[in-house]
């Protein structure tokens, strides 16, 4: 794999084959590429017990950090790849800031991250005044009849939704 180019990387969503995503992390991985598979903690039963996993957070999906030549490789190389996610045939990039806000979702400790495409109630536009989700500004949606926390990730077009209590959030303003 040569990296010698001056294009900045930029994110990409990989839609692999069903439950292929931590083969195919662990593949692009293995030939140097960034890559990013977002686990869920989840509590799944068994015929005679619960047990802890991590779940994909998005199935059949895994984030990739390429150039545009890499961008052209991966597909020749990897083993339970599909195809990139597209829109009318057109790369959807996956901004920076949307990763980070995936990864301290999954690392603020206090729940599953849910994602969701359904429509929801906004009630206040809020802010995180601390923890892994400082800074992170959201909606504090009323969702299933519960008071939860969403940020949009625009460019997949789902939101992230995760329970907090009301005293993590600062108002920013009323809808």
């Amino acid at each position: 794999m040569n990296q010698n180019t001056t294009e900045q990387p930029q994110w990409y969503a990989i839609y692999t084959k069903p439950k292929a995503e931590k083969k195919v992390n662990e593949q692009l991985q293995q030939y140097g590429y960034e890559s990013y598979l977002p686990l869920n903690k989840e509590l799944r039963q068994r015929s005679d017990r619960f047990v802890n996993i991590e779940a994909p957070l998005f199935r059949s999906y895994v984030f990739v950090r390429v150039n545009e030549k890499q961008y052209y490789e991966i597909p020749k190389l990897i083993l339970g790849f599909v195809k990139y996610v597209t829109i009318g045939g057109e790369k959807i990039k996956i901004r920076e800031q949307e990763i980070e806000n995936i990864k301290k979702f999954l690392i603020q400790g206090s729940g599953t991250v849910e994602v969701s495409n359904e429509d929801f109630s906004i009630n206040e536009i809020v802010e995180f005044k601390s923890g892994a989700l400082k800074g992170i500004k959201g909606n504090l949606a009323e969702f299933r009849g519960k008071y939860k926390f969403a940020v949009r990730i625009e460019s997949m077009g789902v939101n992230l939704l995760v329970e907090a209590s009301r005293n993590s959030f600062k108002k920013i303003k009323s809808e």
